[in-house]
């Protein structure tokens, strides 16, 4: 599964993060060079990773055992560039990817946790679709390309919870009913369709947001 998101932040916010780029990867002299950006980029992934481990903000099943970070990445916009003392707005970039170490499938409860009102896009694994929803405001639900997209945006209350119904595993259990035969041939066939390779039900897993507060990781984590 990947989670993209885009953060733009202006006035005061951007003057603060200039001066964080300058200060804890830089020289300190008041100007936010392109090497200041590249480290600032590689002390965020490393602080994400840390805040992940222990705030995750994916569960299964009301459990973050399940979910695993197996890659973080930060990209830091051109725009920081500068005298710290800018307050431009700075639209900086990050996908956070992830595995689950047990198929989602009917009836699992998929948890998401994000910045209170952004917006998010959640695109679901083919076979795959909603039965209840929680936490998410101004929710849409459309079927494109063969698979359930949800959009809207994340409650105050920073939480999205997915209840799953399996589509894939209903379809099995109507060939059965055929001849044994056909229905073994179908189901493995069907099977194949849905999971294919290990992993790949989770890499379908896309969510596309506005923000998750990364100014908040930097602006709460100890200096490096």
């Amino acid at each position: 599964m990947t989670w993209e998101y885009h953060e733009q932040i202006a006035g005061n916010k951007a003057i603060l993060f200039r001066n964080f780029i300058d200060m804890q990867a830089g020289n300190n002299d008041n100007f936010v060079n392109a090497w200041e950006i590249q480290k600032a980029e590689n002390i965020l992934r490393n602080r994400a990773r840390e805040v992940l481990k222990t705030k995750p903000d994916v569960k299964l099943n009301d459990s973050s055992e399940l979910v695993k970070v197996t890659d973080v990445d930060f990209w830091l916009s051109e725009e920081a560039l500068g005298k710290v003392e800018k307050n431009s707005s700075i639209t900086n970039s990050a996908l956070v990817s992830y595995t689950f170490e047990k198929e989602v499938g009917e009836g699992t409860r998929v948890w998401f946790m994000g910045a209170p009102n952004s917006s998010v896009t959640i695109t679901l694994p083919a076979g795959l679709k909603v039965e209840r929803i929680e936490g998410l405001d101004n929710k849409s639900q459309n079927f494109e390309n063969n698979l359930t997209v949800l959009r809207g945006n994340f409650s105050s209350q920073k939480n999205i919870t997915l209840w799953i119904l399996d589509e894939s595993s209903k379809a099995i259990l109507e060939d059965r009913k055929g001849s044994a035969e056909q229905s073994t041939g179908k189901e493995d066939q069907d099977n194949k369709n849905k999971t294919g390779t290990a992993g790949e039900t989770v890499k379908s897993w896309k969510l596309f947001g506005s923000s998750k507060d990364n100014f908040a990781w930097f602006c709460s984590s100890p200096k490096s």
